[in-house]
């Protein structure tokens, strides 16, 4: 009897062991899944966070599609030896570069991008935006005056060495004929009411323009993030007409004008 005992209690305790055993591969086998699951979602999020870090809910997606398109339609298109055109401290105006100057609402631009400027104030003003431009062309005798008093203040006021001076009024304002004021394809902008030294980061223009301005073909030309590749420190109020493609695209792929053409360049056929 006692050995019979003794094999029922073993038979049992196996039992309670093989079964606790598949309790333990069940519960490893539903923890697996769950952490693969948890991987795939977190992996599809992050594809999306890369590959579409401008992507709208649909409904706003096919509204800004329809106006962006509608836009298309009613501006002019030009080819990117004109909306490509980079120029900063190390790549100045060719001689033989012309500007067709325009008047329009106070200040002289290109009359190529004015239909351009035209409907993007306009638009601006009917969503309760009201732009004011203060800046476009300037000409190369008036770039360079300006950036050699900016150096001469500096080295009085602050006691700057000349180079010094010079490379601090570079990253700011720029010599004449480095500088894309004398493409006349650029300007400021600031809001009504706003004082001349006010912070036009907070204003509700300044928000439309970041949203909105590239469907009309302008940039923000200098952005926080890129300075050392613009040479330019960040302006809000600076903004730079490259055709509509050409800026939709520029966001898309969170490049400057230096990287764009640069990657534009590289892509064309050898």
């Amino acid at each position: 009897m006692r050995k019979r005992g003794e094999k029922i209690v073993k038979r049992r305790t196996g039992w309670y062991k093989a079964n606790e055993v598949r309790r333990i591969k069940i519960m490893m086998s539903v923890i697996a899944v769950t952490l693969c699951v948890s991987v795939a979602a977190g992996a599809v999020l992050f594809w999306v966070e890369v590959k579409q870090p401008f992507s709208k809910p649909a409904s706003a997606s096919i509204a800004e599609s329809s106006k962006s398109a509608s836009s298309n339609r009613e501006l002019p298109v030009y080819d990117n030896s004109y909306n490509l055109l980079v120029v900063n401290s190390s790549n100045g105006l060719k001689s033989d570069f012309r500007v067709q100057l325009e008047d329009f609402n106070g200040v002289k631009v290109d009359s190529k991008i004015v239909p351009a400027l035209k409907k993007m104030i306009e638009d601006a003003k009917a969503d309760g935006c009201a732009l004011k431009l203060t800046k476009g062309y300037v000409a190369t005798e008036e770039q360079e005056r300006l950036y050699n008093a900016a150096v001469q203040d500096l080295m009085k006021k602050q006691g700057y060495s000349q180079v010094r001076a010079q490379n601090e009024v570079q990253n700011t304002i720029g010599r004449g004929g480095y500088n894309e004021n004398q493409t006349g394809m650029a300007v400021e902008f600031t809001a009504e009411g706003l004082p001349e030294n006010g912070d036009f980061t907070t204003t509700k223009e300044y928000k439309w323009l970041l949203k909105n301005s590239v469907q009309y073909g302008f940039i923000l030309r200098y952005p926080e993030n890129k300075a050392s590749l613009t040479g330019m420190a960040f302006n809000p109020r600076h903004f730079r007409y490259v055709g509509t493609a050409n800026a939709v695209k520029m966001r898309e792929y969170s490049m400057c004008l230096e990287e764009y053409a640069t990657y534009m360049s590289q892509q064309a056929p050898r």
